[in-house]
């Protein structure tokens, strides 16, 4: 092979790694934001929450048709006119190779990854137990307030691995028949005329209030001398710290516990910023938990098909113009009345170790 040869390969395998790399941030982001249009995100989600599924394709499938296709699967017994509308096995299985043997995410274990014909065998026992998801709350987070008086972080609290898909699914399955069709909902983008439309959208979150939990915290950005962007940090930092105790103190969680965290791409914190939050966090959950409650994982992404990265945009949107607004009222007061009420997100005044100004928040 000549030198203009081999240069030519080279070149070719650098475009291949790059475009793995782009797709492999996308599948991410789709997960981090739980956006479930695409086979591949569900296969991701599948391999991500039930760990057992990363070593059989029998598993991960069962998980997947339970998930994804409940109304067709049955496990007492699949009609055979059922198998012709479950997903074929065989996607499913490729979705995952692509998955673990491209983007090297999820993989399974080493023996598994030599015989996984032989070990698919061995696996019978777990997949007849039923394998267990993992411990996983997911906290989808926005600021909002940098300009105004007060600077609020809002966040929204999946309490288990299986609702992310459950709430998400509940209201993209809304939205596809509402007025909203193909909108990305956002609260400063609400119009007059939304008024109707926000109120069934809420319905849709009050009907999954279960899975959910809300949690805000503001500081008055005039009675501190940090930077904006200091304000935020210290913000999400007490948000997610405070959230944690006050789930497991309500016995809505208990340890073990992983902690995802998704952030509407446009938030201020840097990658290197969000890194060093992340450390402090676990640090400080450390301290009372142990090992027990950890972050696993900090992205961020665009809102534009997360139905839960909207969401709480929505709830920051509110929560800001109550705060914040000291103009005439209008329809906007009222929308963020009728978030507010619905969703139980009234302020109360305290003190959170840390910030040196005391902070309205609700946990």
């Amino acid at each position: 092979m000549s030198d203009e040869e081999v240069d030519e390969e080279k070149g070719l395998d650098q475009k291949k790694l790059e475009k793995l790399d782009r797709e492999k941030k996308v599948l991410l982001a789709s997960l981090a934001g739980g956006e479930f249009s695409g086979q591949i995100t569900k296969v991701a989600y599948i391999l991500n929450l039930y760990p057992e599924s990363r070593n059989s394709d029998i598993t991960l499938t069962l998980k997947y048709w339970e998930t994804f296709q409940s109304d067709i699967y049955n496990p007492q017994g699949i009609l055979p006119k059922d198998l012709f509308r479950l997903e074929r096995m065989h996607y499913i299985v490729r979705a995952r190779a692509k998955i673990q043997n491209e983007y090297n995410l999820f993989t399974s274990n080493t023996d598994v990854k030599r015989f996984r014909k032989k070990n698919e065998e061995k696996m019978n026992e777990a997949v007849l137990e039923d394998a267990k998801p993992r411990r996983l709350v997911h906290v989808y987070a926005d600021e909002t307030g940098k300009t105004q008086n007060y600077i609020a972080v809002s966040s929204v609290w999946v309490l288990t691995g299986r609702a992310v898909f459950t709430v998400s699914q509940a209201i993209s399955s809304w939205q596809e028949k509402s007025l909203w069709k193909k909108r990305e909902i956002h609260f400063a983008k609400l119009g007059k005329q939304d008024l109707n439309t926000l109120n069934e959208y809420l319905g849709v979150i009050v009907k999954n209030r279960e899975f959910l939990s809300f949690k805000s915290i503001a500081v008055e950005r005039s009675k501190t001398k940090r930077s904006i962007e200091q304000v935020v940090e210290k913000l999400h930092e007490h948000m997610l710290l405070y959230g944690a105790r006050h789930e497991i103190d309500n016995n809505r969680i208990s340890p073990p516990q992983e902690i995802e965290v998704t952030l509407d791409h446009e938030q201020s914190l840097d990658v290197i910023t969000l890194t060093e939050l992340s450390q402090r966090i676990n640090s400080g959950y450390a301290t009372n938990y142990g090992d027990k409650v950890k972050i696993s994982h900090i992205e961020t992404m665009s809102s534009r098909n997360s139905p839960l990265v909207q969401l709480s945009d929505v709830v920051a949107g509110a929560i800001n113009r109550k705060m914040n607004n000291a103009a005439d009222k209008n329809h906007k007061d009222e929308m963020a009345d009728r978030v507010i009420d619905m969703l139980d997100l009234q302020f109360e005044q305290g003190n959170v170790n840390g910030l040196d100004v005391s902070a309205h928040f609700k946990i």
